[in-house]
């Protein structure tokens, strides 16, 4: 009974910490991926400052700022319609064509490609979010490891299951900090592009694995390809014999039934 015990408490707690873990890293993947370069157009916009009643107001302040179809065309929507034709002003004094269609609270505006020194901020900023979701999963190793030293030493659980307990956590946290490290990077590579450098310590053994598993992946996808054709050919090949199995057995018949009309 006291083993079976045991055996619950390492699923309670290595089980408990993988599932916490798994679920960060799910969380930041789909918040990186809604990370896209236009970001970097729309971060801009909704900085300007413009003077409105002798007050500095950002862009961001006075309308919605969103770029919905097309990464070189913003939109911004004014909640006053007093401020559109002054705002209307200052976009186009900054030097970008703007419009704005007559009794819309919509101002149009089209804007070049985001700069080496936009995506390179957005970079900077995918390396924050990186950092900060690999604290997140210190966080959770950290807590459970603590619960797990205070059932020790109430008895709860003994020093050996406790360290098998911990060693399946430490294996978790390694696997899914590698993983949170890999997407941030090639969530970096997709925006920056060209541009793109190593700048963490870990770039050059990540872009490593990175490359190992697309060509992995290439193959894995080569080869069901390869299955997929082979199989069609088997299937042919099936198709063809039976037909030609039923043309031969209709000519036979018609032998038999010359010879019948004959006699």
């Amino acid at each position: 009974m006291a083993e079976a015990s045991n055996d619950e408490n390492i699923e309670s707690y290595s089980t408990e910490a993988t599932s916490n873990l798994e679920g960060a890293v799910e969380e930041f993947a789909e918040i990186i991926a809604e990370v896209k370069s236009e970001d970097a157009n729309l971060k801009v916009f909704r900085s300007l400052q413009i003077v409105i009643t002798g007050r500095k107001r950002r862009i961001g302040d006075l309308g919605n700022v969103e770029s919905p179809d097309d990464p070189m065309k913003i939109e911004l929507m004014i909640y006053n319609k007093e401020h559109i034709e002054q705002v209307l002003d200052f976009i186009k004094q900054n030097g970008f064509p703007a419009k704005n269609e007559e009794g819309s609270q919509f101002i149009y505006v089209r804007v070049p490609k985001p700069s080496r020194m936009q995506m390179e901020e957005i970079g900077d900023d995918l390396i924050r979010r990186t950092n900060a979701s690999c604290s997140r999963l210190v966080k959770i190793k950290t807590n459970t490891g603590l619960r797990i030293k205070a059932a020790t030493e109430k008895e709860f659980i003994d020093q050996r299951i406790a360290g098998i307990s911990s060693k399946k956590i430490e294996r978790a946290y390694d696997r899914c900090t590698k993983e949170i490290r890999i997407i941030g990077l090639m969530k970096r590579r997709e925006i920056l592009g060209r541009f793109y450098t190593s700048v963490e310590k870990d770039d050059v053994e990540l872009l490593k694995e990175i490359i190992k598993r697309t060509k992995l992946e290439q193959q894995k996808l080569a080869t069901e390809k390869l299955i997929s054709s082979q199989s069609k050919e088997i299937s042919e090949t099936h198709n063809n014999d039976d037909k030609v199995q039923q043309d031969v057995a209709i000519e036979k018949q018609n032998i038999e039934n010359l010879s019948t009309n004959s006699v």
